[in-house]
């Protein structure tokens, strides 16, 4: 997959909103790690099923064996959804826009992937989910 460093400017597509790069890793670069919150796991399961710029080829995971991750998500959580072939774009408060691939997801929950707090702030936010927890915490 292509890798871009986390809220550099997105150019991946081309777009009408500016927007900032977040989770696209590569094994040859360096991201943060850390525990995330379980609702901000179940807001990005929600959104995988919003996809955003579908592709026809697939992006596989470059730091596992697990072909063709998948995950069940969309609204009420029983969508099956194939990880690797969309984006998923979230405004935060401020109008940023975030742009990411679904697998991110996948990063999160296998590879304790820590995306950026204003980040997760969004996906909650964009779900409408509560969360008493801190949403992030980086080792």
């Amino acid at each position: 997959m292509t890798y871009y460093a986390d809220l550099t400017p997105y150019t991946y597509e081309s777009s009408e909103q500016p927007a900032l790069n977040v989770g696209w890793l590569s094994a040859d670069e360096p991201f943060t790690k850390g525990v995330v919150a379980e609702c901000v796991v179940d807001a990005l399961k929600v959104l995988c099923a919003r996809r955003v710029n579908q592709m026809r080829g697939l992006h596989f995971c470059e730091f596992c064996d697990v072909l063709m991750p998948h995950i069940k998500g969309g609204e009420k959580g029983e969508e099956e959804i194939l990880l690797g072939s969309a984006e998923i774009h979230v405004c935060g408060d401020s109008g940023i826009v975030y742009a990411a691939p679904n697998l991110i997801v996948h990063y999160v929950m296998e590879h304790s992937y820590c995306p950026p707090a204003e980040f997760c702030s969004a996906v909650v936010e964009a779900v409408g989910v509560e969360c008493a927890d801190q949403l992030v915490l980086p080792e």
